[in-house]
């Protein structure tokens, strides 16, 4: 049996990963507009081609990065959009940490993405995958609220912005005010944090009588 004309000899599926990771750790680094695909090839250890035949474009290589590494948190919103069982703060959270410990240059890249719309094919690949986590997320809050676990006293609309600032704030504050403040992106850290942010939810955003209940 003779093999498809143009496919790449090898461990296709380590090849497309190795194109991924270099891709990660460039665009972090470099930013979307000043890195190549010739550069990311490189530094993946195959030839520029492989984009080609993997991704189709830098932009695909791109999406492809993005949707790789939030896929933790994609995946647990997604689940639990179908379930019943409310997803926890502190699952949440300690999700989205462990993949940001992993990839503490992320955040910044997406800030930097969406705080300049130059890089269009960049903005409108950020903007669809954030679209659903902003839409499943606000399906989560009206979740908790149905089943009366939010402290009635407070604004159900403001639930996500108030997780989402304690979740994001860490990883973009300036240098300077994380060093100060003593934040540190380790894996061993951010699980803490976690940790420590949901008691202090419990404290203050979730109904005092559903927790006594559990």
């Amino acid at each position: 049996m003779t093999s498809k004309v143009g496919r790449p000899k090898g461990d296709q599926q380590d090849t497309r990963q190795a194109l991924i990771d270099a891709a990660r750790e460039s665009f972090s680094r470099y930013g979307y507009r000043k890195i190549s695909t010739r550069q990311i090839a490189q530094k993946a250890g195959v030839d520029a081609a492989m984009i080609r035949y993997y991704f189709g474009s830098k932009a695909n290589l791109f999406e492809a990065m993005v949707k790789d590494t939030l896929s933790p948190m994609l995946s647990l919103l997604r689940q639990h959009s179908q379930s019943e069982a409310a997803l926890t703060p502190l699952t949440l959270m300690q999700t989205y940490y462990r993949m940001m410990s992993a990839n503490p240059s992320l955040p910044r890249l997406i800030q930097e993405i969406f705080n300049h719309h130059d890089d269009g094919d960049a903005f409108s690949i950020l903007a669809n995958i954030f679209d659903e986590v902003l839409l499943r997320s606000k399906h989560w809050a009206q979740q908790l609220h149905q089943q009366h676990k939010i402290n009635p006293a407070l604004n159900p609309e403001w639930i996500r912005l108030s997780l989402l600032s304690l979740m994001i704030f860490p990883l973009l504050a300036p240098k300077y005010i994380q060093q100060g403040l003593g934040i540190e992106l380790s894996s061993d850290w951010l699980s803490q944090l976690a940790e420590h942010n949901h008691a202090l939810l419990q404290d203050g955003l979730f109904n005092p009588k559903e927790e006594a209940d559990q």
